[in-house]
């Protein structure tokens, strides 16, 4: 027959137990003033409390009825004060709860259930107050708890909960029904022993990690090692452990309290404390927040599952952390250096690798989302980018300002421009959150996840304003936050992280690279890689600075818009708009824009082949003009993208002959 919950009228035991308490009180003395009174009462406290294993609720009514024979009658506040003085005292070597065994258990009312609710004289009865501390200690007043008895497996005949335990009953509603009952162990009649799930569940819960409500404690259980070894390592972790439990078979299970917020900071919190006890050798079956663990008071065969500590190690899952992590990281120079580290996977060779964060900034307007969104695809796909080779590498994509019809076809413009076909991007992940609210503790909290599941090894985050929140851009306390923020997703996550920055509006050229970006200084300081982008003398083009903490130091180079992603050119890259020439420079004027009208106005209908673009039509007529006015015509194909663009007002694409002409060509 399957074990059953008993309810109050099922067991006459505790009044019985009650009733010998009180007759035994009535053959002890009266405490009186003068004649050793303290020690008097004080032995009828432990006579209470130790001797029957009664509660301090109690044993209050029955010390109440002895004080009114002593002389004179203690005050409510000694009384209470004594009782709560003699639970904290040791046991008697009989044991506590040795007088309430001594006469043999009530027999149960003819009504009760065909299964005994009462231990047998030959099973110990544990402490009663040992339930009651571990469930102050792990649990607040109003948590709904689950309990349930053991019952052996029928196919393995290994002892397990009971379907899905008492999942009713607040952690205050049990102790008040174990307190009525003289122990947990007079509630659940099982030799199986007796479960708890270690985090509270809602009332009515089917015993599910979606039931429970506050991801409170982790468990941390071992078969494969000594118990005795289990404590010592156990206590000596300094991990915050709410409860140690002996469980009465070959392990110690250990409470720990970690007080995670979301289901994923809940597993990895779980994994840095297993990681904690690499010689512990961890049944890692118990890894989620449902699991059932053996509770304090019940009976396992002739055993007794016993509360070893409460409140051990450090105070929160914070302090441990911090504490364990500055004694992981220091280490004698000798060992360190002994250590053979493989260095981190590039994406990006020479400028990116897993794990860094990296900044990409330029001025407003200057396409830093077309070259993030190439970029993007280029490493997802391991293809050049800007010259640079990249590692194949699954990519996350936070879109937060564009539109999603009009990202979609950004997305399709720079494949088409690349040669790329976009279901090839099945490593090149989107995540469109415009609109939403992306302040960044928030939103790296949503990222860990999301980066979880899709094994980002690169995470795009554009723009990074978005994120601000309420934070002052100008304030290096402030953004210091952000990029903190950003610092633990790279650590928790194992991904590089790609924010985009801007410029301020004027002339930078006066100032160095890394102090270009807009904002608090931080943002040239706090990146492993930066990559600044600097307005070039030739049309949309720009100057790349790189800027590197780990890796080797990298030339600056030239990037150009070609009508569909950004390419390296072979220019000076020391030529940056604003910047002052030398006079003889200035003499030389190889380059000069503002006469592109009077050149090529009046051009003839001629073809674009974007296959062979230095050797096309219009870019062949274009190098010819150039040389015919004393100018550079190595710089054909850039002026070219110069003058096409419809704001200049130089040539035009006629639709009808699918050439380019001159604006103020007259077709015949």
């Amino acid at each position: 027959m399957p074990l059953r919950y008993t309810s109050p009228s099922d067991c006459a035991g505790p009044l019985d137990l009650i009733e010998r308490a009180r007759r035994y009180l009535a053959k002890m003395p009266p405490a009186i003033s003068g004649q050793h009174g303290h020690d008097q009462t004080f032995a009828v406290a432990c006579t209470l409390v130790q001797g029957f294993g009664l509660s301090v609720a109690e044993a209050a009514p029955l010390f109440a009825e002895y004080n009114a024979r002593c002389s004179p009658p203690w005050s409510e506040h000694d009384l209470a004060h004594k009782l709560t003085d003699a639970d904290r005292a040791s046991p008697p070597t009989e044991g506590r709860g040795h007088l309430s065994r001594s006469t043999g258990p009530a027999s149960p009312r003819p009504h009760a259930s065909s299964v005994s609710t009462i231990a047998t004289p030959s099973t110990p009865i544990p402490d009663a107050t040992q339930f009651e501390t571990f469930l102050r200690a792990s649990f607040e007043p109003a948590d709904v708890l689950s309990i349930a008895p053991g019952t052996l497996h029928p196919e393995s005949e290994r002892a397990i909960p009971e379907h899905g335990g008492v999942n009713t009953l607040s952690r205050d509603a049990w102790l008040e029904r174990a307190a009525s009952r003289g122990g947990i162990a007079r509630v659940f009649t099982s030799r199986h022993g007796l479960f708890i799930r270690i985090n509270p569940v809602r009332s009515g819960a089917d015993g599910t990690d979606e039931d429970v409500t506050a991801l409170r404690h982790v468990l941390v259980e071992s078969d494969a090692i000594p118990k005795a070894e289990q404590e010592r390592q156990l206590r000596a972790s300094g991990l915050p452990i709410a409860a140690l439990i002996d469980s009465a078979g070959a392990s110690v299970h250990a409470w720990v309290r970690i007080d995670a917020k979301t289901r994923e900071e809940y597993h990895a919190r779980r994994e840095k404390v297993w990681a904690s006890l690499p010689g512990f050798q961890i049944d890692k079956a118990n890894k989620n927040p449902s699991r059932f663990s053996r509770c304090p008071g019940g009976l396992r065969g002739e055993g007794v599952q016993r509360l070893l500590a409460v409140n051990l190690g450090s105070p929160s899952f914070a302090d441990w952390e911090a504490t364990h992590e500055d004694a992981r990281d220091i280490v004698a120079a000798s060992t360190f250096c002994a250590e053979d580290e493989p260095d981190p996977p590039q994406l990006i060779e020479g400028i990116l690798f897993r794990g860094a964060k990296m900044i990409i900034a330029g001025p407003s307007k200057s396409r830093k989302t077309w070259n993030l969104t190439d970029l993007a695809i280029s490493v997802s796909l391991g293809r050049p980018w800007c010259g640079f080779t990249t590692r194949a590498s699954a990519v996350l994509y936070v879109n937060l300002e564009i539109a999603r019809f009009s990202y979609r076809k950004r997305i399709r413009f720079v494949c088409a421009g690349r040669g790329f076909t976009p279901s090839d991007l099945a490593r090149f992940h989107v995540w469109n959150r415009r609109g939403k609210d992306n302040e960044i503790s928030q939103l790296s909290a949503r990222l860990r996840r999301q980066a979880a599941r899709v094994g980002a090894d690169l995470i795009i985050i554009d723009p990074i304003y978005k994120t601000y929140g309420d934070r002052e851009e100008n304030s290096n306390t402030e953004m210091a936050q952000v990029l903190n923020e950003l610092e633990k997703l790279a650590q928790d996550t194992s991904a590089a992280v790609l924010i985009a920055a801007h410029f301020p509006k004027g002339n930078l050229t006066g100032r160095d690279a890394i102090d270009r970006v807009a904002g608090a200084s931080v943002f040239g300081r706090d990146p492993d890689a930066l990559l600044i982008m600097t307005p070039h003398e030739q049309p949309d083009a720009f100057t790349v600075s790189p800027i590197l903490r780990d890796l080797p130091p990298q030339p600056e180079f030239v990037i150009q818009w070609t009508a569909q992603h950004f390419e390296r050119i072979a220019a000076d890259p020391k030529s940056i708009q604003g910047r002052d020439k030398p006079a003889h420079e200035k003499a030389g004027g190889s380059y000069l824009i503002g006469s592109h009208r009077a050149l090529f106005s009046n051009m003839p209908p001629v073809t674009y082949d974007r296959a062979d673009p230095h050797g096309c039509e219009v870019v062949t007529h274009i190098a010819q003009k150039l040389a015919e006015a004393g100018k550079d015509s190595s710089k054909a194909l850039a002026a070219f993208h110069y003058m096409r663009k419809s704001d200049r007002g130089i040539i035009v694409f006629d639709s009808n002959l699918k050439k380019w002409r001159g604006c103020d060509h007259v077709v015949a």
